[in-house]
């Protein structure tokens, strides 16, 4: 994998990404934010630059991440962040595969429902009145808490 003439690969998707694909400013600096986090790891790593990444790396990548309390959510967007820059080098014929494809983030934790207490719920159906909507309400309130 080569660099492009005179420029970073990494500036270069950006560029593509700003001007071809006309993202808005936050998604670019989210872009920007998560794959200098990974260039930096990597660095550190001592695997400078992007043709050292392999399918293994960005597996450690993830876990060293998962296991400093980053959250699936964020691992799954920084891997996304990943995959596309690979798309773009793919496309350019700068890389010759996709080291983050088939590499999964930890699962994201779902929160269950907050749910109204006993005294809340009387509350809401007397309050009603005898106006269709109020009405309405009470009655699909009374039919889902059934």
């Amino acid at each position: 994998m080569t660099e492009p003439a005179g420029g970073d690969l990494l500036e270069a998707f950006l560029h593509h990404l700003a001007h071809e694909r006309r993202l808005s400013p936050q998604t670019l600096g989210s872009y920007r934010r998560d794959l200098v986090r990974i260039r930096d790891w990597l660095a550190r790593e001592r695997r400078v630059g992007w043709d050292r990444l392999d399918q293994e790396t960005v597996r450690r990548y993830v876990a060293a991440r998962h296991r400093g309390g980053v959250s699936g959510k964020t691992l799954q967007r920084e891997l996304s962040s990943l995959r596309s820059l690979f798309r773009y080098l793919l496309r350019e014929g700068i890389a010759a595969h996709n080291p983050a494809q088939g590499v999964r983030a930890p699962k994201v934790a779902r929160k269950l429902p907050v749910t109204l207490e006993a005294d809340e719920l009387c509350a809401l159906l007397d309050a009603g009145d005898d106006e269709p909507l109020p009405l309405r309400d009470a009655a699909m309130i009374e039919l889902f808490y059934s």
